[in-house]
């Protein structure tokens, strides 16, 4: 660090506002060009300390993190298209076995390592003990009076580093109340990529706590995917591992008076939130001091006093089954006054006489995401816990996810959260595509409409193809709907490399050639791929009488139509020149049944016309196709009438 620190220019006096944007302007040109991790990391603190009006912070940090930039050996690099795959994946029954399906995972497994240097192109992440991880979340408009509970000590943080060696932790935490979708492939290539390209690991953990909504199908098919999509977790861990450990953190809650059991019912709850609601616009109007303000009667719980040896003595009995459901349950006792509604005495631990999925009947209470999730992310000792949008509030420094730590003692992860994965004709939320599984809109979780990982992999995508997909979507803060056309580009440009052509005629109508010289067929050279005569060919029959499709016909001619008419001559793909003669109907319904044309036996290889058709001869294999359509008719499904207003119900 000698050379470093040497680079690095004392000041005398006060730093000004654009005596520190210079020196942002001189590190963004370094970092542009050589992307040191380390220095980026410095980047983003300076950033952060420019935003808060620091300004010789600022430019000390951007100082070094210039100079980082200039002593490193990293080089900007462009996005590069991963290689193609040697064997397109089978799309018809979501699986396949064997030697297929190893060449599947190793083409997944070996796309996504390619992946890792490009997932974080536009986010720049602290480094673990950096201090960017000292204070893991940082809000430059932070109330004055709120206080930041993200702050780790130098005891605690000491102790994670010897914990994890400095490497970086991340976690993929899915519930298993449903299967993975097209928004869990995008944070997965997040989650994996980001440790990876450190060197780091990634947990798989199942956030399983909530019994009534979970089964052990949904755990094989999470596995499943992960595989499926070519990541490899460090470990694989379950948060009810920590049940008992979570629960002795809320007794000592309770022994701590941050904790009390409420006996509310849900409209007294609902009434107290409201009434809390009513105060804090009451004080943002009248321009009063919300903790100078005397509280309305009823906004608090009245059980929110309870003694600490009352506390301890209903939430023993709740643990033995002695409430009822519902009846009870116990409370975080946070900031009633916060601007943060997350922090008005959140759930912590709820009864539910239901069987778990992992742990069985051992436990009849259990605990809330809420509780549960920052706790396990500092037991595991993850670095950055990597959340979408929705949980920004919760994971702010005066939040529940950090008051919580403090409240406890324990060490703080770096949170850092990213928009979701919305995509136009389908919803990206499990409670909405349970619905559409339960009241039968669609034939199951991997329904191939779907954008479920299951569904996706029925319909014919490739890991690669969805990897593709969420690494052109990269990461970003800013709410956004992508086209289902991109998604489809993405398997379109990989199987136009990839996948042999073959012909398939959907709708046949039989076209007899009246001039074929019968006995034996003519024999048909094609390419198995147009673009790549080096992969070689494949023969055809023209028999006496072949197929096209229904669509390729007109009766009456039109100039913007390429297909056959009577007396218009096409090509047959690869093939001959046919000019039809003759239409053949049904006398009852008048729809065309079969035609009849004669072929040009000098035509192969030439000039083709205007037109050109696929087709199938009567050496054809039968072979069952489905055509879906978009699940919705709308581009946004339930914004204006409802969740099952938009569906399409017949499939082709």
């Amino acid at each position: 660090m000698a050379e470093v620190n040497a680079l690095v220019v004392a000041t005398d006096g006060e730093v000004t506002m654009s005596g520190a944007k210079k020196a942002k302007a001189n590190y963004d040109k370094v970092a542009k060009k050589k992307p040191d991790p380390a220095g980026l990391a410095l980047g983003e603190e300076a950033a952060a300390a420019l935003t808060a009006k620091d300004y010789a912070r600022a430019k000390e940090l951007f100082e070094k993190g210039q100079a980082l930039c200039e002593v490193s050996k990293a080089k900007a690099t462009k996005s590069k298209v991963p290689p193609k795959p040697e064997d397109a994946g089978s799309g018809g029954d979501g699986g396949g076995g064997g030697k297929n399906a190893s060449a599947t995972a190793a083409s997944a497994a070996t796309e996504a390592a390619a992946a890792e240097e490009e997932v974080e192109k536009e986010v720049h992440l602290p480094q673990p003990g950096s201090e960017g991880h000292l204070v893991a979340k940082f809000k430059a408009n932070l109330p004055a009076i709120a206080k930041n509970f993200a702050v780790n000590t130098p005891k605690r943080m000491a102790a994670h580093l010897a914990a994890t060696g400095g490497k970086w932790q991340t976690r993929f935490p899915p519930e298993p109340n449903g299967y993975l979708h097209i928004g869990h492939a995008k944070a997965m290539y997040f989650d994996f990529g980001v440790a990876a390209r450190f060197g780091g690991h990634t947990y798989l953990r199942f956030d399983d706590t909530n019994p009534a909504a979970e089964k052990q199908e949904y755990v094989d098919s999470i596995l499943g995917s992960v595989e499926w999509l070519g990541h490899q977790p460090f470990k694989v861990t379950y948060s009810s591992n920590y049940f008992d450990q979570l629960h002795e953190y809320a007794v000592q809650l309770i022994k701590m008076g941050k904790a009390y059991v409420c006996h509310q019912s849900k409209p007294e709850t609902a009434a107290s939130r409201q009434l809390l609601q009513g105060f804090q616009m009451h004080c943002a109007r009248n321009n009063m001091q919300r903790y100078e303000t005397p509280l309305p009667s009823g906004a608090e719980s009245p059980h929110r006093n309870r003694t600490v040896e009352e506390n301890l003595k209903l939430f023993d009995e709740m643990s033995k089954g002695v409430w009822e459901e519902g009846s009870c349950c116990l409370r975080m006792k946070g900031d009633l006054r916060a601007d943060i509604t997350s922090m008005w005495d959140l759930a912590a631990y709820r009864i539910k006489f239901e069987a778990h999925p992992h742990s069985k009947d051992k436990y009849c209470i259990y605990p809330t995401y809420d509780f549960t999730h920052c706790l396990v992310d500092s037991l595991e000792n993850i670095t950055h816990s990597l959340c979408t949008l929705e949980f920004e509030t919760r994971q702010a420094p005066n939040g529940p996810y950090y008051w919580l730590l403090d409240a406890l003692g324990l060490y703080k992860p770096i949170t850092w959260e990213f928009a979701r994965c919305n995509i136009t004709y389908n919803v990206m939320s499990k409670r909405k595509l349970n619905t559409l599984v339960m009241k039968g809109y669609v034939n199951g979780w991997d329904d191939p409409r779907l954008l479920t990982l299951e569904g996706l992999r029925r319909r014919g995508y490739t890991p690669s193809a969805v990897n593709q997909f969420c690494r052109e979507l990269g990461v970003t803060r800013n709410d956004n709907v992508q086209h289902l056309g991109r998604l489809e580009q993405c398997i379109r440009e990989e199987l136009d490399n990839v996948a042999d052509r073959r012909f398939a005629v959907l709708d046949p109508l039989p076209l007899k050639i009246t001039n074929h010289p019968g006995g034996a067929a003519l024999p048909v050279d094609a390419p198995l791929h147009p673009k790549f005569p080096e992969r070689g060919s494949r023969s055809l029959s023209m028999t006496s009488t072949v197929f096209i499709e229904h669509t390729d016909f007109m009766e009456v001619d039109d100039k913007s139509f390429f297909g056959l008419a009577p007396n218009k001559t096409v090509r047959l793909l690869f093939g001959y020149n046919v000019t039809c003669t003759g239409v053949n109907k049904d006398p009852l319904s008048g729809k065309v049944v079969s035609l009849e044309a004669t072929y040009d036996p000098e035509s192969m290889g030439s000039k083709p016309p205007k037109g050109t058709l696929h087709w199938a001869s009567t050496h054809f294999i039968k072979g069952e196709v489905r055509i879906y359509d978009k699940l919705f008719s709308v581009e946004i499904p339930g914004k204006r009438d409802g969740l099952g207003a938009g569906v399409r119900t017949r499939v082709a």
